[in-house]
């Protein structure tokens, strides 16, 4: 019984260092992007590039399995 207790009493703190992760892998890849830009590449490469070498996608797919696998973070497969 105490240790469901200090489950439920954590459960906040894990829910905000995943959420910390995604901020983290997300201000990567937006810095990512914008430097790709800034260097004057085709916006179909630097698209390519930001999907390619995406530093969130091994969290998303870590997670797939709390919904089956259906979760990658931009709500399509």
């Amino acid at each position: 019984m105490r240790g469901l207790l200090r489950f439920f009493i954590r459960l906040p703190i894990l829910a905000f260092r995943v959420a910390g992760l995604f901020r983290i892998t997300n201000r990567a890849r937006r810095n990512f992007k914008g430097e790709l830009e800034g260097r004057g590449l085709p916006e179909d490469v630097v698209g390519f590039l930001v999907e390619e070498f995406d530093p969130g996608r091994p969290l998303r797919k870590g997670l797939g399995f709390f919904s089956g696998g259906r979760f990658d973070g931009r709500g399509r497969n």
